[in-house]
């Protein structure tokens, strides 16, 4: 189990960061794009320019990100592939340890608004938000990127798939709760995975 938890803690944190290197290189335009990634089998609307980093953040996880930034708002697809198949029957637990793990990370006494469960194309799912002020690691890494969101509330809203040996998330951080129930929304119900 051990083992396990340190994939979920080194999977979260690596794609929190990869978002933020991610968001910073280039504003989204409004439009939005269809990416569709044969790798990982889905495809997801994307509002604005869409950026790309393949990393390998160790002990067999790899990891795709797409990331688009809009005002404040963050959206990202992340496909991420794992050295061990989980058992179907422990997905669950994975994603439960998953969604702690993100609250944690990116919040201080942050609050899980939402969590329902989704089956879609084999995969299991987790559809959650949490809000909560950010955590003083990811105000370092969205000051560093130019974004102002000190003392700002901020809204995480995440649709995590999980299947075998690999897992997509769609993810949108954005200040404006406005922002995360309209466009928030339609990027999370965008995803759409393949069997």
């Amino acid at each position: 189990m051990d083992f396990l938890i340190n994939i979920i803690k080194r999977f979260w944190i690596i794609n929190c960061f990869g978002i933020f290197v991610l968001s910073a290189c280039t504003p989204a335009s409004s439009q939005e794009k269809l990416l569709t990634s044969k790798e990982g089998n889905f495809s997801i609307l994307m509002p604005g320019t869409i950026l790309e980093e393949v990393s390998s953040p160790g002990k067999g996880i790899n990891n795709q990100n797409w990331t688009t930034l809009k005002s404040e708002s963050i959206y990202s697809v992340t496909y991420s592939t794992f050295p061990k198949q989980i058992a179907t029957q422990r997905i669950p637990k994975v994603l439960q340890l998953l969604i702690k793990s993100a609250n944690k990370t990116n919040f201080i006494q942050g609050k899980q608004v939402s969590q329902s469960s989704v089956n879609q194309s084999g995969y299991n799912c987790q559809d959650f938000t949490l809000m909560g002020k950010p955590s003083t690691y990811l105000q370092e890494e969205i000051k560093k990127k130019g974004l102002n969101i000190n003392n700002k509330l901020l809204y995480q809203r995440s649709l995590l798939c999980m299947k075998n040996n690999y897992a997509v998330e769609a993810l949108i951080i954005t200040p404006s709760s406005e922002e995360l129930k309209t466009n928030g929304a339609s990027f999370i119900k965008s995803l759409n995975l393949k069997p």
